[in-house]
């Protein structure tokens, strides 16, 4: 049994990472064995979330002050917190993936994205975005096609300029 200390660091340990997450998702994990449990724990840190199940008396604790307090009323029955702190795409697809995999017992009961109250539907919207690293490759080519236009367009210009003025000469020579 856990000390009044104890469980007053828990609470206050779950209230900065229920300020600090951008992506807080609460699951009902109820009947899940423990090696799904650890398997569900070992996808979300894979993709750099983490999975916790505290009492919900505790949790009652965290929450008041924090952008969770709008979902307070999912504290009911068996609760896992999934926090993601920076890649929350990655999360969500791990979590969606894990959900929607076969005889998974894990259930959605609610979620906090960037502190607005989302739905499941929101969240698999949000794991069909192209990762990070997808974005970033779509962003540098972006900024690199102008570049590649600029570099191509003088290349066409100076390769006209060169065959006008061969031309030019061809003609010259033709004439004298």
């Amino acid at each position: 049994m856990k000390t009044r200390k104890a469980k007053e660091q828990i609470a206050k340990e779950l209230k900065e990472k229920f300020e600090k997450a951008p992506l807080v998702i609460l699951t009902n994990f109820q009947g899940m064995t423990v090696a799904e449990s650890n398997a569900l724990r070992r996808k979300l840190r894979e993709a750099g979330a983490e999975y916790k199940v505290v009492k919900n008396t505790l949790m009652r604790y965290a929450y008041p002050g924090t952008p969770v307090e709008q979902i307070k009323d999912a504290f009911v029955g068996p609760t896992g917190i999934v926090f993601a702190f920076e890649d929350i795409v990655a999360a969500a697809k791990a979590l969606k993936e894990f959900m929607e995999g076969e005889d998974s017992k894990l259930q959605f009961k609610a979620a906090i994205v960037e502190g607005k109250v989302a739905d499941y539907n929101m969240i698999k919207q949000l794991a069909e975005l192209p990762s990070r690293e997808e974005l970033l490759g779509q962003l540098a080519f972006t900024l690199k096609y102008p570049v590649n236009a600029v570099a191509w367009s003088f290349e066409n210009l100076f390769t006209k300029l060169v065959t006008v003025l061969e031309n030019v000469k061809a003609e010259k020579e033709g004439a004298a």
